[in-house]
C-alpha cells in the first residue's frame, strides 16, 4: 500500500521559457519581492532537473476548489510583472521532494539574480 505524505509541499506552475526568465531577472525595486528562489509569499522559482519553473509553492493541504484560485493568482502576478510575455495556458502540479537551499558558489547567477 502507498503511504500518503501530508507534510510535503506541492508546486503549481510551469516551465519558464527564455523570454520570461530574462524579464524576471530584470525586475528591480518593489517588483523583485513577487518572485523568489527562497520566499514562498508570492511566486517561487523551483528546479525540475536543469529546468526552471515558476509558480506557487503550497505548504498546506490543497483542496481542488483552491486550484483555480491559485492559477488566477499566478497569472495575475505574472501578467502584472511581464505584460508582453505570452504565458502558457496550463499549469503543472508537482510534488516537492524538499525545499531548495541556495548556496553561494560560482555556479549561481550572482547577487540579485534569479536562479
Amino acid at each position: 500500500m502507498l503511504d500518503l505524505a501530508d507534510q510535503q509541499p506541492i508546486f503549481i506552475g510551469f516551465k519558464m521559457e527564455t523570454s520570461l526568465k530574462r524579464e524576471l531577472e530584470a525586475l528591480t525595486g518593489p517588483d523583485r519581492k513577487y518572485v523568489s528562489t527562497e520566499d514562498s509569499t508570492f511566486l517561487r522559482i523551483c528546479l525540475l532537473g536543469d529546468k526552471r519553473y515558476v509558480g506557487k509553492l503550497i505548504h498546506e493541504r490543497l483542496t481542488i476548489d483552491r486550484v483555480d484560485d491559485i492559477r488566477r493568482n499566478i497569472f495575475s502576478i505574472l501578467n502584472r510583472l511581464c505584460p508582453e510575455i505570452r504565458l502558457p495556458q496550463k499549469l503543472e502540479i508537482l510534488a516537492c521532494s524538499e525545499e531548495l537551499k541556495e548556496t553561494p558558489d560560482s555556479s549561481g547567477p550572482g547577487p540579485g539574480k534569479i536562479w
